[in-house]
């Protein structure tokens, strides 16, 4: 009976021991380290820069991106390539930050137009449906060199009022980093999206005009 006892407290023992090896396996620290967290630069926007009155309003779609780009992490290109930016990261992703900026554009570039999302309930004859295709740093020039930002949108105008789609674009800005330091590169992805934003909200103020030019905004 006593080596019964003895034979079953082994047992539990290499159980118990069994189980300590396991739970060291299981870590409590992050599995990544910190990373520091960007947001794209906001515009300026003066208190003149408001909608006409009378305003068209414009549906602006959720933009859409590649699955590689809709992430909160900030892509590099390196030989045709996507890898990401270690200990660095935008605050959301992509997609979103680029339609925050975008959403400033049309006060200054496209007046005449009221940017309205789905959710707020107005009713629009105009959508813009937008999707990133390109939104990273390109290492054309070397690992140790200053990357070239590119940012690539294409843009579909949807007259609701017609069902058509009144027009189309795609637009390309580029804009060579600084230095090759986490801020330059950061920095030339602001001015690089601002550029394409307002371009593409200007591009849609026309097109929406040229559609109805006699509306009260486009006089």
């Amino acid at each position: 009976m006593r080596g019964l006892t003895i034979k079953r407290l082994g047992r539990a023992a290499a159980v118990l021991a069994g189980a300590v090896v396991l739970s060291g396996c299981i870590s409590l620290l992050p599995e990544t380290q910190p990373r520091t967290l960007y947001r794209l630069a906001s515009a300026e926007i003066h208190a003149d820069a408001m909608p006409r009155r009378a305003a068209i309003p414009v549906s602006l779609e959720r933009i859409d991106a590649p699955r590689a780009l809709a992430t909160d992490k900030i892509a590099l290109e390196r030989n045709g390539a996507i890898a990401y930016m270690a200990g660095a990261g935008w605050a959301a992703p992509a997609p979103v930050l680029f339609q925050s900026v975008l959403e400033d554009a049309f006060f200054s570039e496209a007046p005449q137009l009221s940017a309205v999302r789905a959710e707020d309930g107005v009713s629009a004859r105009y959508r813009l449906d937008a999707e990133l295709r390109r939104f990273e740093a390109v290492y054309d020039q070397g690992e140790n060199a200053a990357p070239l930002v590119r940012v690539t949108v294409r843009a579909r105008l949807i007259d609701r009022g017609e069902r058509t789609m009144a027009a189309r674009r795609v637009i390309t800005r580029e804009v060579r980093a600084s230095a090759h330091r986490q801020s330059a590169i950061v920095d030339a992805f602001s001015r690089a999206s601002h550029d394409a934003a307002r371009e593409l909200a200007g591009w849609t103020g026309r097109e929406v005009c040229a559609i109805e030019p006699e509306a009260r905004a486009c006089r």
